[in-house]
């Protein structure tokens, strides 16, 4: 039985076995009795508690979530706040990557700016929201910081990652064939980098969304973080869940659209 079993291939998929249609709906029916699973959950649990306020049942919810199409200031908060989470994550991803570049390739650079960076990052982001509105005031400044700090050590991290495992067989080749040296950054350094450093930026994308969230509790008067807070003032409860799920709804929405411009970029992988 081991021989067998280390004669089949570890990168094997179901695709491997079933077409891609018959992959397609079995992923597609997991998902669903997943989803299923979790609503009859739900539904138990408020039913056991029998009080609104505390646990609204499923349809309640979906009922308030339907309702948020038709609240135009629920949109204009969401946009608002996507527009905070793109500028903190561009900021996150431009520091990031060219920080953990240079950690990754010099022995130096990592000597100065690791302790620093290992210090800042155990620092509760929540710690940051007092002095950020000291520094930037009520409004885009404090949230957009707190997305950029909530991303820029997962780039930094990932990056330094990439760099460092690549084979110094490459080095070699390059040199060999008379490449320089920042014909070797562009044409080694960079596309080995590009899948750990794409993943870095996919988990400060998530990291920055949630941030954004929290900060928006505290720092500033319009957002979808403070339609939040203004459903839990009123005591909305259903439609606290329902802002709830269309976070979440847009949070994935964006973590695929990183992966799939991830996955563009690294086809040759």
């Amino acid at each position: 039985m081991e021989k067998i079993t280390n004669q089949i291939p570890k990168n094997i998929s179901i695709s491997a076995f079933l077409g891609e249609k018959e992959s397609l709906r079995v992923r597609l029916l997991s998902q669903a009795v997943s989803l299923a699973l979790f609503i009859l959950l739900w539904r138990r649990m408020s039913l056991y508690y029998n009080n609104q306020l505390l646990l609204p049942t499923p349809g309640s919810t979906f009922t308030a979530f339907i309702g948020l199409f038709g609240d135009p200031e629920i949109w204009e908060n969401l946009l608002l706040t996507l527009e905070r989470v793109l500028k903190g994550f561009a900021c996150a991803l431009l520091i990031g990557a060219p920080i953990g570049l240079l950690m990754g390739s010099s022995k130096i650079a990592m000597y100065m700016f690791d302790p620093l960076l290992g210090c800042i990052r155990q620092v509760p982001l929540m710690a940051w929201i007092p002095l950020s509105i000291i520094w930037f005031g009520l409004g885009n400044g404090p949230t957009i910081f707190m997305i950029a700090l909530a991303g820029i050590f997962a780039v930094v991290l990932n990056t330094v990652a990439g760099v460092r495992n690549i084979s110094p067989d490459y080095y070699h080749a390059a040199r060999s064939m008379g490449a320089g040296t920042w014909c070797i950054f562009l044409r080694v350094v960079l596309p080995c980098a590009l899948p750990d450093i794409l993943g870095g930026a996919r988990l400060a994308l998530g990291s920055g969304w949630m941030a954004v969230i929290c900060a928006e509790f505290i720092a500033t008067s319009a957002g979808f973080g403070f339609s939040m807070v203004e459903a839990q003032t009123r005591m909305e409860t259903e439609k606290l869940l329902a802002l709830m799920v269309l976070g979440a709804l847009v949070g994935y929405t964006m973590d695929k659209c990183v992966c799939a411009i991830g996955n563009r970029l690294t086809r040759w992988k």
